[in-house]
């Protein structure tokens, strides 16, 4: 193959010159040196304007300058020299301040700020329960009433000797008999827990909830884990003491004895340390006792 000194002839047809002294095809060179037919037309043509970015063009005639037996450095070197192309140069982003006309105004951004407090005070006050319906009173069982005793009525002071007459065994001038003690509460009065209503104390799930059930003094757990929708948990007996963990109080239903209480907080509330004795669970369903009034 004749010698052919770079800078004797433009790029391309120096290129072309050594491919066709060299007898090569030129689809034969696209598939050897795998640079696509029309990218090598456009350099043997020095159609500058129809090959890609120069990184990617100085690439193309190394590789075809080296298929066809010529320094690929100085080849390129003479196509750096006769191409208009530039490497690209990223464009630097504007650092001017921007127009203080363009900004939210600062009354704007109060609003804003206001209303994202509300928002957030509001699901505050829903995760804590604040907006749950009142508990329905529990409906107490009926309480039959104790057998009374009939005390006879007493009679007028100007009526002593009937009475006297009536019963012998009144002393006119005994002095009156005093008020017997009062009885401590009996099982079945009210504001008093029967002690047949202490029974299991379970918990159901009515969605999926993380509870801990453990005893704070030893601090052992019954129970820790998720209680899926639906499933019930019976607390036990012993320890004595145990006490609850929850972050969706409002997702437990609890029953003492089957006897359903209020729930124990809102939907997503989180309660601890409280008690989950039969006594303390039905003492937060008892209604308040009245206030007795002075002089009734």
């Amino acid at each position: 193959m004749e010698a052919i000194e770079p800078g004797s002839q433009r790029t391309g047809a120096m290129l072309a010159t050594a491919r066709e002294s060299a007898g090569i095809d030129l689809n034969d060179l696209a598939r050897d040196t795998r640079i696509p037919l029309r990218h090598l037309k456009a350099i043997e043509a020095d159609s500058h304007a129809s090959l890609p970015a120069l990184p990617y063009t100085i690439g193309f005639v190394k590789s075809y300058a080296r298929a066809v037996g010529l320094d690929a450095d100085a080849v390129a070197s003479q196509f750096r020299s006769e191409t208009s192309k530039t490497a690209h140069v990223p464009s630097v982003p504007s650092l001017e301040p921007l127009d203080e006309r363009r900004l939210p105004s600062r009354g704007l951004v109060g609003a804003s700020l206001a209303v994202v407090v509300l928002i957030i005070a509001g699901l505050s006050a829903w995760g804590a329960g604040m907006f749950d319906p009142a508990a329905p009173a529990p409906e107490l069982a009926a309480v039959a009433p104790e057998d009374e005793t009939v005390l006879p009525e007493a009679a007028p002071a100007g009526d002593v000797g009937v009475a006297a007459a009536v019963d012998p065994a009144v002393d006119p001038t005994a002095a009156p008999a005093a008020a017997p003690p009062a009885s401590p509460p009996v099982a079945g009065a009210p504001g008093a827990i029967a002690p047949a209503a202490l029974g299991p104390v379970v918990l159901t799930a009515t969605e999926d909830v993380w509870i801990k059930i453990y005893d704070k003094a030893t601090r052992q757990s019954a129970k820790i884990g998720i209680l899926k929708a639906g499933e019930s948990f019976s607390v036990p007996a012993e320890p004595p003491g145990l006490q609850l963990w929850t972050g969706k109080a409002g997702a437990l239903a609890v029953t003492v004895n089957g006897r359903p209480i209020p729930p124990l907080g809102g939907p997503v509330q989180t309660v601890r340390d409280v008690s989950l004795s039969a006594a303390d669970l039905l003492a937060r369903a008892a209604p308040a006792a009245p206030v007795a009034q002075p002089g009734v």
